[in-house]
């Protein structure tokens, strides 16, 4: 089960093997609780760290 978690967030997968595509091809998505709310009161998304319009 480990091996399989790692290779979906590293998009290791030839085919997403979920029936929900949110998380295909997006390597690294995972952002610490803490991170995403500095980055929120930075006025940066969130997740990418981009400005947010």
């Amino acid at each position: 089960m480990t091996d399989f978690l790692r290779r979906l967030m590293t998009a290791e997968f030839d085919a997403c093997p979920l029936s929900d595509l949110s998380l295909s091809g997006r390597v690294g998505t995972f952002v610490h609780h803490e991170e995403q709310e500095r980055r929120f009161h930075a006025g940066l998304d969130p997740v990418s760290g981009e400005p947010d319009p």
